[in-house]
């Protein structure tokens, strides 16, 4: 069993002496014997009146409630610990045990406050795998407080602490983090890499926790993948194995990861089991925590794919408020998952007012920020692995013949110079995305400022000189304050990004083309196939198609209706926009700019043909795409 009983007692007396016992007990995997012989060590330095002692014994028993859930047990031994007389070294790892003990529960707040006051308490005392886990830990609880700058810098100094004391346990349990991280941006293949890495790290530090978790973070990431065969045979080679080292913090995450998997393959028997396990699970463990609310939230989400929509609701309502309040769980995917049960039981208003909360909760600014740093942070950590080898092959080369050194050092200078060309030709690359990403925001920002300035602030404007002149009825200017509204509700649905991580794109495009409807425009939708496992980017591009389409058709064709129509069979997903207006030639010429140009660029972008046409009925515009 994975337990940190790391600290050894600088001492000769009979306390040290069994202490030294439990941590081999410890090593051998004997618990019980290891606990046996930590409450004799304590009953010896109580009567030795050896309060270092007493502080190390109660951290270790402290780690093994911990692993075992019991946080408040695990709250009291620390608290007790650190009102001991020890020193920084020692002081600095009953904070990062709280720390943990408060990561465990769910608050992450407080978790991060303790991890600091480890590493600054600790000072040059604390370092090595001490400070290399503390960074590990601090970083997930950075990132669980979305902060990724915080989470991304102590996640590197967390790697580069552990790589420099050969502390292979450590670099298991912080790729491991990695691959979380990486996961969660959609970096499939960096994720696996780190995954990959993690086990191989485990695999050499015999640390058979640590190779569970990197087994269990593959599955998930095959499963984000589509890959569910490959997911549920890692994932149930996993859960017998946590469950037999008492892990219960993995073993809840393994069944949360089996839920997610059997709803994906629509496997109702193994669906039954696994909630079954889960019922249990679930109290044995803290309710505010991360593992507690995914599985709810797992669990919520086999009943919502059942049709059972009232036990759903009774599931989720069942998720602590405060997992939701220090972002245990996240809220906008509780909020969705609580619209969708409410719609399921006909509430549509009530359906309608949570979707509008979750699209609130999302924080998309904050995702692709999160992406680019993890993004750097992964290039930079394959510099220090290249760098490392480098180092190695250097000191080999020394204790050889001078021309292999030579050679060796020749060698090593013409890999800096290509790490060195790679490295411009990669920043130049960036900084030509980042132009066209920039380039881009600009026309967007342009052609918002210019609905806004040519419609909103315009129509305002004539409504106050209508008011001050009294020229209309009242019923007349309130006409004209509700056309105002829809515009501006129009902007602002074509400015809220697309969520297609708890919805597919035909309820995606269903929910805006709903919102544009107005008294003078109709919008009809249809729907025909499966979306649920259309990637991500190809149903990305369609709905800002959609967008830039119904534009330029409220905007320039004077139409009173349109229809869209979405349809899906075997091999090609087809989008089809028609429209009643008149497009005269300025009116082209002016949609032809940014609008069109864009909705071209966007179909380039999935291999999608485009066409359009036009007659005395209309406008009718298709874009299929093959998958």
């Amino acid at each position: 069993m994975g337990i940190a009983c790391q600290r050894s007692v600088k001492t000769s007396s009979q306390g040290a002496a069994i202490y030294a016992q439990a941590e081999s007990a410890f090593g051998e995997g004997d618990t019980d014997k290891a606990i046996q012989l930590l409450q004799e060590s304590l009953a010896s330095y109580e009567k030795e009146g050896n309060e270092e002692g007493m502080a190390t014994v109660w951290l270790a028993m402290a780690q093994v409630l911990t692993n075992e859930m019991q946080t408040d047990s695990a709250l009291t031994l620390v608290s007790r610990a650190m009102q001991m007389q020890v020193d920084d070294s020692l002081h600095a790892a009953l904070l990062n045990e709280m720390g943990s003990i408060h990561t465990i529960r769910g608050d992450f707040r407080q978790a991060v406050l303790f991890f600091r006051q480890a590493i600054e308490k600790g000072g040059a005392a604390f370092h090595g795998e001490d400070k290399a886990v503390a960074c590990g830990n601090i970083a997930i609880a950075y990132r669980r407080l979305d902060m990724p700058d915080s989470a991304r810098y102590f996640l590197e100094q967390g790697i580069m602490e552990a790589r420099e004391v050969g502390d292979d346990e450590d670099l298991a349990f912080l790729y491991n983090n990695l691959a979380t991280s990486l996961s969660q941006m959609n970096r499939h293949e960096e994720a696996l890499e780190a995954c990959h890495q993690a086990a191989a790290a485990a695999a050499k530090a015999d640390a058979v926790m640590d190779a569970l978790n990197a087994q269990v973070n593959e599955a998930q990431i095959l499963l984000q993948v589509g890959k569910e065969e490959e997911a549920l045979r890692l994932l149930e080679e996993a859960l017998p194995k946590t469950d037999s080292l008492g892990i219960v913090a993995l073993q809840v995450k393994t069944l949360t990861y089996l839920l997610h998997t059997c709803i994906k393959k629509d496997d109702i028997v193994k669906m039954q089991k696994y909630m079954e396990q889960g019922e249990r699970l679930l109290s044995q463990i803290p309710p505010s925590g991360i593992q507690a609310s995914g599985l709810q939230g797992a669990m919520a989400e086999v009943k919502i794919h059942q049709g059972d929509y009232p036990r759903a609701l009774s599931i989720l309502e069942q998720i602590d408020p405060a997992a939701l309040q220090n972002g245990a769980y996240l809220r906008d995917g509780y909020l969705r998952q609580k619209a969708r049960c409410m719609a399921g039981v006909g509430h549509f208003a009530e359906a309608y007012r949570l979707e509008q909360q979750a699209a609130d909760a999302a924080d998309t600014i904050r995702s692709a920020a999160a992406q680019r740093q993890l993004s750097e942070l992964s290039a930079q950590l394959k510099a220090q692995e290249r760098e490392t080898e480098i180092a190695r092959l250097n000191k080999v080369a020394t204790r050889r013949q001078l021309y292999i050194a030579l050679f060796a050092a020749g060698f090593a200078i013409l890999a800096l110079l290509a790490a060195f060309y790679v490295f411009q030709l990669r920043r130049r690359k960036e900084r030509e995305l980042a132009q066209k990403y920039l380039e881009g925001l600009e026309r967007e920002r342009a052609r918002f400022a210019r609905e806004l300035h040519d419609g909103a602030c315009n129509e305002l404007l004539g409504i106050g000189m209508t008011i001050h002149s009294q020229s209309e009825q009242p019923e007349q200017v309130a006409g004209r304050i509700r056309q105002l509204r829809d515009t501006l509700r129009r902007i602002s649905h074509e400015l809220m990004p697309p969520q297609f991580d708890d919805a597919s794109l035909d309820v995606v495009l269903h929910h805006y083309l709903t919102h544009i409807k107005t008294p003078d425009f109709n919008v009809s939708y249809s729907a025909t196939g499966d979306f649920s496992m259309l990637p991500k980017h190809v149903a990305y591009e369609l709905y800002r198609i959609t967008q830039e389409t119904m534009g330029n058709i409220i905007t320039h064709a004077s139409a009173t209706k349109a229809q869209v129509a979405l349809t899906r069979d075997a091999k090609v997903v087809r989008l089809s926009i028609t429209d009643n207006g008149t497009w005269s030639e300025k009116d082209t010429q002016e949609s032809g700019g940014i609008g069109l140009r864009s909705i071209g660029e966007r179909a380039k972008s999935i291999d999608a043909t485009l066409a359009t046409s036009h007659d005395a009925e209309g406008t009718v515009t298709t874009v299929a795409v093959s998958l």
